[in-house]
């Protein structure tokens, strides 16, 4: 059958215009970039993160060098003087000195004992410290005189303050 041989009421097929196509695509684009406004438009705005406050600077260290030899100074005048007696002056001695060690170097000489700094005297300095802790040990830890406290002070001292000029 041929189109001339179709009835009336029959019709072949209809061309639409290309305006339809575009059309469509148009209406498409349009969805898309709405979507895409909304999205844009609700997205969480990135603020810039606020800038870390600047440290203070760190004050400059103290050296401990000098309160150390003016406590040392203050020790031998009052054993020189009788104010205490040497035996304690011997205590406080060493007690200054391991303070000193401890301020200005990792090693925390005010907690060790005799047998502890000996096991880590290494270098000259920490050999130093050993004997001058162990030309104090006896005094101190004698009962009266027993310890030749008075005799070995001034070593001890000289010791001392040769210990906290140097380290």
């Amino acid at each position: 059958m041929r189109a001339a041989d179709l009835p009336d009421e029959f019709h072949g097929p209809i061309g639409h215009s290309d305006l339809w196509l575009w059309l469509a695509l148009l209406a498409l684009a349009v969805v898309a970039l709405y979507y895409a406004g909304v999205t844009w438009w609700a997205r969480p705005r990135r603020t810039p993160a606020p800038a870390a406050p600047v440290p203070a600077p760190a004050p400059p260290p103290t050296d401990p060098r000098p309160a150390h030899l003016a406590e040392l100074d203050r020790i031998a005048r009052e054993v020189a003087d009788g104010t205490i007696p040497a035996r304690v002056g011997h205590q406080a001695v060493s007690r200054t000195v391991r303070s000193y060690v401890g301020a200005v170097s990792p090693l925390p000489a005010d907690r060790m004992t005799l047998s502890d700094l000996r096991s880590v005297a290494t270098g000259t300095r920490t050999v130093l410290l050993a004997d001058a802790v162990e030309l104090m040990y006896p005094p101190s830890f004698a009962p009266g005189e027993e310890g030749h406290a008075t005799e070995r002070f001034a070593e001890a001292m000289a010791r001392a303050q040769h210990l906290v000029r140097t380290w």
